[in-house]
């Protein structure tokens, strides 16, 4: 009798650490970043006359928003003859077939979410998110003073917050729905992994974690669906 109540307390411990387990493999952790600049593949095009951003985007089957979020083009009309495009994807040049009957206004336009996020610190911006010679950069990043607050730039939950390859002291925040934050480059991340922070919230220090002699900066980017997106494009 003695050893069949033994048997049954160790299989409910063996069911319960089961269980633990399984609960522990639902945890998703946050999805590795890429390195801060990566070889992008793609090309450039040459804006051709009569050429509009949504004819060349139809030639070449790539989406309107993402070249525009590549090539920081907030307005389609404003580009030129001669302007350089990168056209993510694409492996040798198209002839687009040019209209002066496109109108980009009854066309597909460009989504500009500005406001959704705060600034995470106020300087200029020193380095483009986007394509600069064959390399794509996921962020913009930001001059800043050493020992500047970084706030976060919306309410949610902390992820990641530690050393990160390639980015230095990094703290990653999720957000609700679909998007995600990541502030790079601190020299003291002060938000913890699980922490709940609400907007405006300081959760860094800039200015200690650089390669070489670079300037005190932060790297930051807006990820949807782990993505990376065009802060300026969101930002106000």
């Amino acid at each position: 009798m003695q050893f069949v109540v033994l048997r049954l307390k160790f299989s409910f411990i063996i069911l319960l650490l089961i269980s633990l387990l399984a609960c522990v493999s639902r945890v998703t952790p946050p999805a590795p970043l890429p390195p801060p600049t990566n070889k992008s593949e793609g090309l450039y095009h040459i804006i051709g006359k009569n050429e509009t951003l949504w004819r060349i985007c139809k030639t070449y089957k790539v989406s309107i928003q993402e070249v525009a979020e590549l090539n920081n083009i907030k307005n389609p009309a404003r580009i030129k003859v001669g302007d350089k495009l990168f056209i993510p994807g694409a492996r040798q040049q198209l002839k687009v077939k040019a209209s002066q009957q496109d109108s980009e206004g009854t066309t597909p336009g460009i989504v500009m979410k500005k406001g959704i996020f705060i600034w995470p610190v106020k300087g200029p911006v020193i380095t483009q998110f986007g394509i600069d010679n064959g390399f794509k950069n996921d962020g913009i990043d930001i001059a800043v003073a050493p020992g500047t607050s970084v706030v976060a730039a919306y309410d949610g939950q902390v992820v990641f917050s530690s050393d990160l390859k390639g980015y230095g002291k990094t703290i990653i925040i999720q957000h609700r729905d679909k998007y995600a934050t990541v502030y790079a480059n601190n020299k003291t991340n002060l938000a913890k992994k699980g922490d709940a922070v609400k907007t405006r919230q300081v959760i860094a220090t800039t200015g200690g974690s650089g390669e070489g002699n670079r300037a005190p900066r932060l790297h930051f980017q807006i990820r949807e669906k782990n993505q990376a997106r065009n802060p300026l494009f969101y930002l106000p």
